[in-house]
């Protein structure tokens, strides 16, 4: 089980990030249709927040899975191994404190007690200068899975699939996000598998590095049986 963490982790991580964003209401790019969007739906909302904190979490604990897995490579692409672990966990603080918290801060405001001109001006100043050091956590999540999918490829253990997933699925993302439903569900579907192949190869990699060190340990062990005869 634990060299198999990565693959779990990464996997129900990407997924959850899917549902929550599949659940979230189809907000568009202006503040007030967002908010109607989420009057319409405070239900979904509240479902994808929940989901994106639970993504979040999956993320950076697969991220400390696939550095423990990964401890022993050396070599090429060992670095960027090194670098974009970190990052990606960084990019689980984004959905948990940025994305999940953005779905969080318009329940608050859609309540019945706030004023809707109140809730929309608030919503528009929502993002000041103090946002900023969380906002540098949005690229970690973009650049930390491309990091280590380029680091597998180079180290010999994986291929060029979770890259070119993770590309097409965020590119798709970025263009769709807020304004196409469907493509901004088929850029995290894409992402998603992403993660879970990088998992997958990580984890391949502790389970042949185990066997490795069992297979060792027996020898020893039978060259000290036959010493001692």
């Amino acid at each position: 089980m634990t060299f198999r963490s990565p693959m779990i982790l990464l996997g129900a991580g990407g997924l959850a990030w899917l549902l929550g964003q599949a659940l979230l209401p189809d907000m568009g790019l202006q503040t007030p249709q967002r908010y109607d969007a989420v009057v319409a739906a405070r239900g979904l909302e509240a479902w994808s927040a929940g989901l994106l904190v639970v993504a979040g979490c999956l993320l950076v604990l697969g991220a400390l899975a696939l550095s423990r897995a990964l401890v022993d490579v050396r070599g090429r692409g060992s670095t960027l191994i090194r670098i974009g672990a970190p990052m990606l966990a960084l990019g689980g603080v984004w959905l948990v404190a940025g994305r999940a918290a953005f779905n969080m801060l318009f329940l608050r405001v859609t309540d019945d007690d706030v004023p809707r001109d109140v809730a929309v001006r608030v919503l528009d100043d929502g993002g000041g200068a103090e946002f900023i050091p969380l906002l540098l956590t949005l690229p970690c999540l973009l650049i930390g899975p491309l990091l280590l999918a380029l680091g597998l490829r180079r180290a010999g253990l994986g291929s060029l699939l979770p890259l070119v997933l993770w590309v097409v699925g965020i590119g798709v993302f970025l263009t769709t996000e807020f304004t196409v439903k469907a493509g901004e569900i088929a850029g995290i579907l894409s992402a998603a598998a992403a993660l879970a192949v990088i998992g997958w190869s990580a984890s391949r990699r502790a389970t042949s590095s185990d066997g490795g060190v069992a297979v060792r340990v027996q020898a020893m062990r039978d060259s000290q049986v036959t010493s001692d005869r």
